[in-house]
């Protein structure tokens, strides 16, 4: 089931990604053939690169892609090497836990606010961060279970 989700985190990444170049290029062609910008082309593109950001966190978590300084781990013996992997991935998951319960106070009290160029809510942007603390929260719960059980 987690590959279905992985394929479809892909997906949308990937259909962001394209918005961002076509606002992009949108925003180049007014500026620089038709004589003025356009307002959002400036503004979207970001929180775009945001929600790419995270949904990319995700992804390379549940590839193991994220950068790890491991060679000191590697030279302790197997028990203590498990313990201080499963209390790192717990600490990033309570991280993860706060930044989502936080991410949503703070989506409750300004996300109703539009954004300066167009009449989007700015909750529409902020609402990847407690999604994607969600998906990284799953994704180390699995990751937990999967060195448990292969040690």
């Amino acid at each position: 089931m987690l590959r279905y989700l992985d394929r479809l985190i892909e997906i949308v990444v990937g259909a962001l990604v394209a918005l961002t170049a076509i606002a992009v290029c949108l925003n180049v062609f007014y500026r620089y053939v038709l004589g003025s910008g356009l307002v959002w082309a400036d503004e979207v593109p970001g929180f775009l690169l945001v929600w790419i950001a995270f949904l990319g966190a995700y992804l390379a978590t549940r590839e193991q892609g994220h950068i790890a300084f491991d060679m000191l781990l590697e030279s302790f013996p197997p028990l203590l090497k498990r313990v201080i992997k499963v209390f790192g991935d717990m600490a990033v998951i309570g991280f993860f836990v706060l930044l989502g319960i936080t991410s949503w106070q703070m989506i409750e009290r300004v996300g109703g606010r539009s954004i300066e160029t167009l009449p989007i809510p700015q909750g529409v942007f902020m609402s990847v961060l407690p999604l994607a603390s969600a998906l990284m929260v799953v994704a180390l719960s699995v990751r937990l279970v999967q060195r448990w059980r292969n040690s």
